[in-house]
């Protein structure tokens, strides 16, 4: 049996005992005044301004909790987190529950929140149709500010992290202390990586057989189980953060995922510019500029990662900083290496002693832009003909990518780093569309026209640039020193090889024909030399490694390419009744789009966080007869699935009366 956890993938049920269930509610409130203004009779002028409330997240119980950061300028904050270091105690765990709740924080608001959830937000916009081309010619601009809240997914669905219980979709629901969590413990590493219940191998298989005591198929949860919280409050918490003696231990820090408190709502300036021309009746032309910038927009941040602890710079009594275990090996003053519950010294080195470094923070902190040049021709129905094209060029940049369980850049602490293409860009995207009536061939109203007239071709072509990606790898090659192999909350970035660039490490093939997109040799690991960062890393741990830098979507998919086409047959018996008859076909040409190419990599495809002192770092070759404690990414720039479907037929007939 294995507990598991979010590195390995392995995973069995957890025992939940407690209250599970949300009642959620949230208020919003809009208003906003609006006028128009006719300047000159050519030029009119529109203002406005609005005003949102967007209340933050409520439960009809106050089962909501938050973390309360120690604020450097209010040191009299009762609730804030606080370490003893001197007693090694946790004098207060710093978690808060809503005030609505029974036992609620005292002078906690009932959605924990003090950031403003409210705003002011202008709009303008202007309308000018210049009377030198005889009022074939419209320009319009405008600019306005847009509010939204941000906490409802984010808070619903903090992270994966350690255990099994307290990420993903509605993971909130699962949290102590209103619930407690029971699995068997660790006891061995099944194949000296898979977290497994019993068997007294330690860090090795196991060599004993399962019990019920440690867990086995009768008993997951072990033969005695624990009780449920009878009156859940937040002190409750600290019967459960280990400190630094218990972490010595082994003892297991609580994962965490909030909605910082201090938020603000998220906002956006958006404004335009267009002009549109008519040349004549049935065509009209039409060319402009979009853009925004976003403020204030939720970003899910690691709280809680581990600081660099170096001789000259101890944290919580550690004087060197390491992910991994070497094995056979010691510490330059001559110790043992620690073994955390997630590997190294990284519990001892976290800001906040008896949480995860894997704990986050949605923190509405990121910054994003879009900007964009947009073409749009339509010769109208006329002679039984209709078409238009469009074309965008475009560029969207952000931090992080819609909301999401992981926070998708290099260092978290630099969240500008990450600044660059956003998932979802497309330089360029053109689009046809078009409609073409056949004329009538019968003209007298008989049974020969109810087949020869009332036929239509209908279609639809989009042609549209690939979307960015990076290359990943959570295996504990990239960010070791501060995640070691449990890193369950962030996608690091596989930095590229030295003389490689983000087009030379394109193979030129499409991935999805037995072939690479990318050159796995042009990818490598971002090691820290043994003794590196001032004597931080140990000299005897040369297989730790950091983030690098940039590179974030510097890779894009394939061109993709659709059409569409549907014949259509109108048949008109009265005024009261109509025969319609489509034959649809999807991808026309059954072109293929491939979506990314496999961008997710495991250099520790292991998740061996045990290095034996002496191995070679990194691999030796790509194959079985590898002797490095790495390997080389296997699968990357492989296509494995397509975008949208192979071509489709379908017919249908309606009758409309």
């Amino acid at each position: 049996m294995t507990p598991g956890s979010s590195s390995t993938a392995f995973y069995v049920s957890s025992f939940l005992q407690g209250d599970a269930n949300r009642y959620y509610r949230a208020n919003q409130l809009g208003t906003f005044a609006q006028d128009k203004f006719q300047i000159t009779p050519n030029l009119s002028l529109t203002a406005g301004v609005r005003y949102d409330w967007d209340g933050g997240l409520t439960e009809k119980y106050g089962r909501i909790f938050n973390f309360d950061f120690p604020n450097p300028n209010n040191s009299s904050d009762p609730n804030a987190y606080q370490y003893d270091e001197g007693t090694d105690t946790i004098t207060q765990p710093g978690f808060i529950i809503a005030g609505n709740n029974t036992n609620g924080t005292k002078g906690v608001s009932k959605t924990t929140l003090t950031g403003r959830q409210w705003g002011i937000a202008p709009r303008i916009g202007a309308a000018w149709q210049p009377g030198m081309f005889h009022s074939k010619v419209v320009v319009r601009t405008g600019f306005g500010m847009y509010y939204d809240r941000g906490e409802l997914f984010s808070y619903f669905s903090p992270g994966y992290a350690i255990g099994t219980v307290t990420g993903g979709p509605f993971g909130v629901n699962q949290q102590l202390p209103f619930v407690t969590a029971q699995t068997c413990p660790i006891r061995s590493l099944y194949s000296y990586y898979i977290p497994t219940c019993g068997g007294d191998g330690g860090t090795s298989p196991p060599i004993n057989p399962p019990t019920a005591a440690t867990g086995n198929l009768a008993n997951p949860y072990t033969n005695v189980q624990s009780a449920p919280p009878s009156n859940p409050q937040s002190s409750d918490l600290s019967k459960y953060l280990p400190n630094i003696a218990s972490i010595d231990n082994g003892g297991q820090p609580i994962s965490l995922g909030v909605y910082d408190r201090a938020n603000k709502l998220p906002y956006t300036y958006n404004y335009t510019l267009d002009i549109q021309w008519q040349p004549r009746n049935d065509l009209a032309i039409e060319v402009g500029y979009v853009g925004n910038i976003g403020r204030h927009q939720v970003i899910p941040v690691p709280f809680n990662q581990p600081g660099i602890a170096s001789p000259n710079s101890p944290i919580h009594g550690e004087h060197y900083s390491y992910g991994y275990n070497v094995q056979g090996a010691n510490l330059p003053d001559g110790t043992g290496y620690d073994y955390d519950y997630e590997g190294g010294n990284i519990d001892h080195r976290v800001p906040y002693i008896g949480y995860a470094a894997e704990s986050i923070d949605y923190r509405a902190a990121g910054v994003d832009a879009y900007n964009a040049l947009t073409a749009h021709v339509e010769k109208r129905m006329s002679h039984g003909f209709q078409i238009a094209a469009s074309y965008t060029y475009s560029h969207a940049l952000d931090e992080q990518s819609g909301l999401g369980l992981f926070y998708n850049g290099n260092n978290p602490l630099n969240l500008r780093d990450g600044y660059a293409s956003a998932d979802f860009d497309r330089t360029h995207v053109i689009n046809f569309n078009y409609v073409y009536r056949l004329p009538d061939f019968v003209h007298q109203h008989n049974v020969a026209s109810y087949f020869t007239n009332g036929w239509s071709l209908v279609g639809l072509t989009i042609l549209q640039s690939g979307q960015p990606y990076s290359v990943i790898d959570f295996s504990g090659a990239v960010g070791s020193i501060y995640y070691g192999i449990s890193n369950g909350i962030t996608n690091p970035i596989v930095p590229l090889a030295a003389g490689c660039t983000a087009k030379n490490a394109k193979t030129g093939l499409s991935g999805a024909f037995g072939d690479y997109a990318l050159k796995s040799s042009c990818f490598t690991i971002p090691l820290l030399p043994a003794g590196g960062l001032n004597g931080a890393v140990p000299t005897s741990d040369p297989y730790e490694n950091t983030f690098t830098t940039g590179q974030r979507n510097i890779f894009r998919q394939a061109f993709q390419k659709r059409s569409d086409a549907s014949l259509v047959k109108v048949t008109q018996f009265t005024d009261r009744y109509s025969l319609k008859y489509t034959f649809d076909v999807y991808n026309l040409t059954n072109t293929s789009s491939f979506d990314v190419p496999g961008n997710e990599v495991s250099q520790n495809e292991n998740y061996n966080g045990f290095p034996i002192a002496g191995t070679p770092v990194l691999p030796t070759s790509c194959n079985a007869s590898n002797e490095g404690f790495y390997n080389c990414p296997a699968g990357l720039g492989v296509v494995s699935h397509t975008i949208g479907s192979a071509r489709q037929i379908q017919m249908s007939l309606q009758l409309t009366f």
